[in-house]
């Protein structure tokens, strides 16, 4: 079984946060997980600042994936697509976006279609068949 060194969880809902991390934890597929609770501490996250500022090297390791809800407060998935895609290539190079949603919308998919970067949908709550499928494929 493939072990990735950091997962990110983009979610203001501390539930699904919970439940996706004890998934995450019990399947011993990454060795850190984080939490950001919008796509302003995502960023933060990314580029370690605010609360993610630490004076220890890997303190805040990058993330090999990044779970993203799209319905948040302050900054939605979709503005954090937009600000994750000016970032350097080389910071961000290898990272999988996976956009979680509640619902199949179409909308939502079209919306995220109309920019260049690489990314999936999947639904909340993760599962743990989709969620090894995507870890093999990394």
């Amino acid at each position: 079984m493939k072990k990735l060194n950091c997962i990110l969880l983009v979610d203001d809902d501390m539930t699904t946060n919970f439940l996706n991390e004890e998934l995450i934890n019990d399947l011993k597929i990454a060795k850190e997980v984080h939490v950001a609770w919008n796509g302003q501490e995502a960023l933060d996250y990314l580029n370690k600042e605010g609360k993610f500022k630490s004076s220890k090297k890997n303190t805040f390791p990058k993330p090999d994936i990044i779970f993203l809800d799209i319905n948040m407060p302050l900054m939605d998935g979709f503005e954090f697509l937009k600000h994750f895609s000016q970032l350097p290539k080389k910071q961000i190079k290898d990272i999988q976006l996976v956009f979680l949603t509640t619902s199949d919308s179409a909308k939502d998919k079209q919306k995220a279609v109309n920019t260049d970067m690489d990314y999936k949908f999947m639904e909340k709550p993760l599962r743990e068949q989709e969620l090894l499928s995507l870890v093999n494929d990394k």
